[in-house]
């Protein structure tokens, strides 16, 4: 079971306990017809611990109920590997069911890598299949300027009508307080 959870990019999960909301969206997100789920804000508020802890139960059901799971079923990808994923295996990136792109930014990248970016969140805004993501950005100040690469993914994944957006905003340093710059 090992290998298959590093092949989905579940190697790793952090042994820590997320907050229900975030549990709880992620649990109606799943339920709904909507095709993206966007976990936003500061560093440290548990979105990749949510996402990753949500994925790994998701693979492990999937595992126990079929007797496999595969990058078909879901994936975690770490925004700054999607190059790397591309190359290796662009097909699993449009037809996994639930696919997890974590920390999403929007800078660093030529203008190539971001029409590819395009490329797959519009076809995953056409399709059937669930996408959620994780940013330090709200992406709704994308919408603000002029049209791009990130206005036109930013309207995508803000679509009211497919995608629900979840202000992450408890600290893991100090659960008790509300992260401020939010």
């Amino acid at each position: 079971m090992q290998e298959i959870l590093t092949k989905l990019g579940l190697e790793d999960i952090p042994p820590v306990e997320v907050p229900k909301s975030l549990s709880q969206a992620i649990k109606e997100f799943m339920q709904s017809n909507k095709r993206f789920l966007v976990l936003y804000g500061p560093t440290g508020t548990f979105k990749t611990s949510a996402v990753k802890k949500f994925l790994y139960a998701y693979a492990k059901n999937k595992h126990l109920k079929y007797g496999k799971v595969s990058v078909y079923d879901c994936m975690f990808v770490r925004f700054v590997d999607l190059p790397k994923v591309w190359n290796e295996d662009e097909i699993a990136l449009y037809r996994t069911k639930l696919l997890a792109i974590d920390d999403l930014v929007f800078s660093g990248f030529h203008e190539n890598f971001w029409l590819k970016l395009f490329s797959l969140i519009d076809y995953r805004y056409t399709k059937p299949c669930k996408t959620i993501i994780t940013t330090n950005h709200n992406l709704t100040y994308f919408l603000e300027g002029e049209v791009n690469f990130y206005y036109r993914i930013a309207s995508r994944l803000c679509d009211e009508n497919l995608s629900t957006l979840v202000p992450s905003e408890t600290n893991y340093r100090n659960p008790r307080q509300i992260s401020s710059s939010w």
